[in-house]
């Protein structure tokens, strides 16, 4: 298990067991299983955010390398679902109330994050120097 994983499963139970619920964002890759779930489309291009609190998982383990197995609990009738999250495919450890966030961008190694993808496909056009020029004429004066 890496530092970082070692990091993030700390903060993970910190997170838990201090504010009630913590978060993790996972990617998606053949190695991580949501159960009979599984991905939808969208989450397949965005990630899964993962949540975590007291009533919504069983059996909860972080194995030697850093994955997890756990039941958890999805949709509002919380229905079971037995899960394995590869340690590779966990990208951010998150807490809203504590108002932390870690992150690992050692798993985009050598791959474009979603946002440098979407953008190196639209080429970017050069704004002529007649664009970039803003009228004042349409801006009224405040009366102050």
């Amino acid at each position: 298990m890496t530092n970082q994983i070692k990091y993030l499963r700390n903060l993970f139970y910190d997170l838990l067991n201090d504010y009630g619920r913590a978060f993790i964002v996972v990617r998606y890759s053949d190695k991580t299983i949501i159960g009979s779930r599984g991905f939808t489309e969208e989450e397949k291009e965005k990630g899964l955010v993962l949540v975590f609190n007291s009533r919504n998982h069983k059996n909860l383990q972080w194995t030697e390398d850093g994955s997890i197995i756990a039941a958890l609990g999805f949709g509002s009738n919380h229905r079971i679902e037995n899960c394995f999250i590869h340690h590779e495919d966990i990208v951010a450890v998150f807490c809203p109330e504590a108002k932390v966030k870690f992150d690992r961008w050692d798993v985009w190694d050598g791959k474009e994050t979603p946002d440098e993808s979407k953008r190196s496909k639209e080429p970017e056009k050069e704004k002529s120097a007649e664009e970039k020029i803003i009228s004042l004429d349409n801006f009224k004066k405040s009366k102050n």
